[in-house]
């Protein structure tokens, strides 16, 4: 009779492992794909700007950092509604979650109105200050008056679609990814060399295409919560009623918390931009092709944090503490897996990619070099997005700011100031320093998150309280 226990309890728990990794796949497949089309209509961007020259591809490139900055207050508002309404769906409290939703989409809606206009009406000097290649700065500040100027469309996609993952709708915002990539495409080939008789606007039409996604994208969203409430609904949106001085307070306290990290990582990564602005376009171009593998590893760990969050928030939710160690273990297995294969596929496959962006084979060579450190820190990278998701989804942004303000704004600029242009060692310096950093935050991320892991399983006997 033990003997049959015993094997009842391994096969109950063996069915156990086997659904939870169908969840984490069902949920990050989804996510991961959305993150990819992202990174992948980045990519085709960029090569559709290639034919007009390495001074508009670096122009575009430089508008990158700057934008993250002035959308980094809504990015934190959506970071605040999946933990938020993930910690809810836990609880079965819908009415929790709309609260949160609703009160976040409408300081998104009016801050966008008001925050796009002023950045439009500064996109020079913003240029000016953000790059020493004089001779992009026209183009640079023309891109980014329009994407900014437009960013309403950017920022509802931004919280939408935050929101729905923390329900587990990987799907709806999947499908939200794709529209986003067809209108963005679309519109890069009829306006970047005029096709079909539309007018040849160049980078300005790539602008306009940018605008174009986002738009599509926030529509596909709206559209879905419109016609299903189950959970979250659009229905008393404009009603402050349920926002009250509580759930106002704990949004300024989570979003706050996290708009100072990515503002200090933001800030940081600006910096170092303005770092690689000093050397020659030519030299730079490559750099900012090299960084779309970068951006592809980002995309998959996207994918797994936002699915991590929800599930670690579902479980903090829930009072489930076992489930959040497992799905933080599962999710940096997943990590791993998926990084150790893109490291592979970058090094095998660079001469290919670095040939479908320059015809030199002084560009391509170099471009060969670099990807080596972009599979080397795609491993950090993938694997440290992770951990600060762990970190989020059970209520804890302060850590990670720390650990972004720290690396970022501090470590990732001094060293690459020093190693590019105090030793001379020119774009290398800054591949150099970006290990260094990846290495230094990958650390710090898992020894902390795992020390809050075991805080929750084995709480203080006096009581101490869960983070929220």
């Amino acid at each position: 009779m033990t003997i049959e226990r015993v094997a009842v309890g391994e096969e109950r728990h063996m069915r156990r492992i086997s659904e939870d990794k169908m969840e984490i796949v069902r949920i990050a497949g989804p996510a991961v794909l959305e993150s990819l089309i992202a990174v992948i209509i980045t990519t085709i961007d960029t090569k559709m700007i290639s034919p007009l020259g390495s001074a508009a591809v670096s122009a575009v490139s430089i508008t990158t950092q700057p934008k993250l900055i002035f959308l980094a207050a809504f990015f934190a508002l959506g970071t605040a509604a999946s933990v938020f309404i993930s910690q809810a769906l836990g609880k079965k409290d819908s009415r929790e979650a709309n609260a949160y939703f609703h009160s976040i989409l409408r300081v998104t809606i009016f801050g966008s109105l008001i925050f796009g206009g002023v950045i439009a009406l500064l996109a020079d000097p913003i240029m000016r200050l953000c790059s020493r290649q004089q001779e992009t700065i026209p183009i640079s500040a023309g891109f980014f008056r329009i994407i900014m100027g437009f960013m309403i469309f950017n920022t509802v996609s931004i919280v939408v679609n935050a929101s729905l993952r923390a329900i587990g709708k990987t799907n709806v915002t999947l499908i939200s990814s794709v529209a986003m990539g067809a209108a963005d495409l679309l519109f890069n080939y009829l306006l970047i060399e005029g096709n079909l008789g539309f007018p040849r606007l160049e980078v300005a039409g790539d602008a306009i295409a940018t605008v174009a996604g986002s738009a599509a994208s926030a529509v596909v969203g709206l559209i879905y919560l419109a016609r299903h409430s189950d959970f979250l609904s659009l229905r008393g949106l404009f009603s402050r009623g349920e926002s009250t001085p509580e759930i106002r307070k704990n949004i300024a306290s989570k979003s706050g918390n996290v708009i100072f990290e990515n503002l200090s990582t933001r800030v940081g990564f600006l910096i170092s931009g303005i770092i690689v602005s000093t050397l020659p376009a030519d030299a730079t171009a490559v750099y900012f092709v090299a960084m779309i593998l970068l951006n592809y590893s980002f995309a998959f760990g996207d994918g797994l944090q936002s699915t991590v969050t929800m599930l670690v928030g579902r479980s903090m939710g829930a009072g489930r503490a076992d489930d959040i160690r497992k799905y933080v273990r599962w999710g940096r297995i997943v990590a791993f897996g998926i990084a150790a294969l893109l490291s592979v596929i970058y090094i095998l496959g660079s001469r290919f990619f670095f040939s479908r962006f320059f015809t030199d084979e002084e560009s391509i060579s170099l471009g060969m070099q670099y990807s080596w450190v972009a599979a080397a820190l795609s491993i950090l990278q993938i694997v440290r997005i992770v951990n600060i998701a762990a970190l989020r989804g059970i209520g804890d942004v302060r850590t990670p700011r720390i650990i972004a303000t720290i690396c970022v704004l501090v470590l990732n600029p001094g060293t690459g100031w020093l190693l590019t242009i105090a030793l001379g060692m020119g774009v290398w310096g800054i591949w150099i320093s970006s290990v260094i950093t990846q290495s230094v935050w990958f650390i710090f991320s898992y020894v902390l998150s795992d020390r809050e892991m075991r805080k929750i399983q084995n709480p203080p006997k006096e009581g101490a309280e869960v983070p929220c």
